[in-house]
């Protein structure tokens, strides 16, 4: 009997010394986040629509951010774009998409700051809406809801994001000031100053650097597409930016400027 008690207080005391131990490592602050698992309807090449929802919650989470980055192309699809169109549209589109396709099909919760450099180093940017802060729109208090991006395929019809059936027009980044887009509206539409090299890297990366410029044709007709991803953003307990993995949205066709 009293060597039961004596063993009881040993692995007691064993337990307690592990979860101070572990607790002095900071283990029980390791930041993660839940990416978005909700449904994503994608209609033909104009809109998709993204359900809000996560496995779960996190303290950490602080807004939903979507990236994204466009592509200058000599082709015209006016349907459903699939992975199959990439390369034809844009060979760089094709290298992006194969490049992220590891971390959209990771539910890993343990990905983090790598998300950030990863579209970074791919030259996306976080999308943005005029007159509104987008993060006071994608707070936590958008979980469940519906988001839509319409890129209605009408000219001089101006995309928009809706969310709580108010819609917003959506505008390009400036990269924080690291770059001035042109037009100089930035919204998303398909014009001569964004669908030339000139005003993409490499040959400018002060302008247009949210455009990937396409090489290899001299075509007169060219047009624009977006590819789109949204993820789970937050602050960890050292005040470092923290991801989810991210979910692919979708690749859409920018209308033309009217």
């Amino acid at each position: 009997m009293c060597r039961s008690v004596r063993s009881h207080s040993f692995f007691c005391g064993l337990l307690i010394f592990l979860l101070e131990w572990l607790s002095s490592c900071g283990i029980e602050d390791y930041a993660f986040l839940y990416p978005v698992s909700g449904r994503v309807e994608v209609e033909f090449n104009s809109k998709a629509t993204i359900m809000l929802s996560m496995a779960g919650a996190s303290e950490y989470f602080t807004h939903f951010t979507i990236y994204y980055r466009i592509y200058i192309s000599a082709v015209s699809l006016s349907g459903y774009i699939g992975q199959g169109d990439l390369s034809t549209l844009n060979p760089t589109l094709d290298s992006d998409y194969r490049t992220f396709l590891p971390y959209t099909s990771n539910t890993d919760t343990t990905i983090s700051t790598s998300v950030g450099s990863l579209f970074r180093n791919r030259s996306y940017q976080a999308l943005t809406v005029e007159g509104t802060n987008i993060e006071d729109l994608l707070s936590p208090n958008a979980r469940n809801k519906t988001l839509t991006l319409d890129f209605i395929q009408i000219p001089g019809t101006i995309p928009v994001l809706i969310i709580d059936n108010t819609s917003y027009k959506l505008q390009r980044s400036t990269g924080n000031g690291l770059f001035n887009p042109v037009p100089q509206d930035r919204y998303f539409f398909n014009s001569p100053e964004l669908n030339t090299n000139a005003n993409a890297p490499p040959v400018s990366s002060s302008i247009n650097a949210d455009v990937a410029a396409l090489s290899g044709t001299t075509a007169d007709v060219r047009y624009t597409y977006v590819s789109l991803y949204i993820v789970a953003t937050g602050i960890d307990p050292n005040f470092s930016p923290v991801y989810s993995a991210p979910t692919f949205i979708a690749i859409l066709r920018l209308p033309d400027q009217a």
